[in-house]
């Protein structure tokens, strides 16, 4: 069967189905045309026991089968919907990695994400980040944050929303900030259990999977313990940039975490 490839937060990821499909312009930044390793085998069937479509996944995330009927063959005709139809916040688990609701930068000082509730503003500091610093906006929405064997990484992901960013590219995380909208500008530590209740408010899971649940608490507190998690009370414009770059600065002088 042909076989595509795609790197995804830092996990090879084959799938195989009857038929190539096309990458649609989210996706193709994280097409592979070869891949040494395969964290994550998509096995695509047609299946007319099935009146839709079904999914499994191996327990350690690393095989998926998806079974559909021929006649629904169109939803898989696209990368956007093979992705779609397979629970990717579960696979993603199963290696250590979720998606965080941020936009994410790689700035002069390693990677930021920026979260929040929608319409705090999130993108605009980011882009804020991006006028103002020379950084560089590689997501506007679902970021994907990994434990790696050298820290905490985020990554790009094709899942951008309307932001329009979808770089394949990674960083070392070198602070999480909670945003809130004021009219004075300051950034500062939270307290820990508020950042593990907030960042829990913006991360993908299926609260119905218990075991899944779990491990992401646990994952979130490891997050905490290795990540500076900082407030930014801020406004939208330069003087947001300013407040935080003036707290990372002070922190690289002091040693920081």
């Amino acid at each position: 069967m042909p076989e595509t490839a795609l790197s995804i937060g830092g996990l090879q990821f084959h799938l195989r189905l009857p038929s190539l499909p096309r990458a649609d312009v989210e996706i193709a930044p994280f097409v592979v045309e070869t891949a040494e390793t395969c964290d994550v085998l998509v096995d695509y069937r047609p299946d007319e026991s099935d009146p839709d479509y079904s999914v499994t996944v191996s327990p350690d995330g690393g095989r998926v089968t998806v079974r559909y009927p021929a006649d629904l063959s169109y939803r898989f005709a696209a990368l956007r919907g093979c992705l779609m139809h397979i629970p990717m916040e579960q696979i993603l688990l199963a290696h250590d990695r979720f998606f965080l609701h941020a936009s994410f930068v790689a700035s002069p000082f390693g990677g930021l994400l920026f979260t929040g509730d929608s319409g705090v503003g999130k993108s605009t500091q980011a882009e804020l980040w991006r006028a103002h610093t020379g950084s560089t906006v590689i997501n506007g929405d679902r970021a994907i944050v990994a434990k790696a064997a050298d820290g905490w990484r985020a990554y790009g992901s094709p899942y951008a929303g309307s932001s329009g960013y979808y770089v394949k590219r990674d960083e070392p995380i070198r602070a999480i900030i909670l945003l809130e909208q004021a009219a004075e500008n300051q950034a500062d530590a939270v307290p820990p259990a508020e950042a593990f209740r907030k960042l829990l408010l913006q991360i993908s899971v299926d609260h119905s999977r218990t075991y899944d649940v779990e491990r992401l608490c646990d994952l979130v507190a490891g997050l905490m313990a290795a990540v500076p998690i900082y407030r930014l009370r801020c406004t939208p414009d330069i003087r947001a940039v300013d407040a935080l770059r003036a707290t990372l600065r002070k922190e690289d002088v002091n040693g920081g975490k």
